[in-house]
């Protein structure tokens, strides 16, 4: 894989669109993040804990949907670094189920002579429900002397 070069901030420009990249949620893939978080709210993997619970089946954990806006903005600007991201779980996903992550440039900025870039993203269901909202700061990475 060939590496991509980070872009300055005079190739970003505010409406710039990010993604879209599907996902299918597995359960494989929830059991393997579960594994690595040690997760213990059975509800993420368990049919009867999920209905016990007021869900029809197993749920995919908010951080894992989160972890995927990460992924497509760390693609999308490779070189910049996520200063924050903060999200907002509105829906819950099914395992199986498609999730489009996708977002928006909404302002760019040079602070303290660090170029940093304001987005919005959205991981939206195949039934158009926006599972989890947020918005993201990054910066760009500045070489160490």
């Amino acid at each position: 894989m060939q590496k991509q070069e980070p872009r300055s901030i005079d190739e970003i420009d505010i409406g710039d669109e990010i993604g879209p990249i599907v996902h299918e949620l597995t359960e494989e893939m929830v059991q393997r993040f579960g594994a690595v978080v040690r997760m213990i709210d059975r509800r993420f993997i368990d049919p009867a804990v999920a209905q016990q619970k007021g869900f029809t089946s197993p749920i995919v954990p908010g951080p894992l949907s989160a972890n995927l806006l990460t992924q497509m903005l760390i693609a999308y600007f490779p070189g910049w670094r996520i200063r924050t991201l903060s999200v907002s779980f509105r829906a819950p996903v099914k395992h199986g189920e498609h999730l489009t992550c996708w977002g928006t440039v909404t302002e760019k900025d040079i602070s303290g002579g660090i170029p940093t870039v304001h987005c919005d993203v959205v991981a939206e269901t195949a039934q158009s429900e926006r599972a989890v909202v947020g918005t993201a700061i990054l910066q760009r990475r500045m070489p160490r002397n």
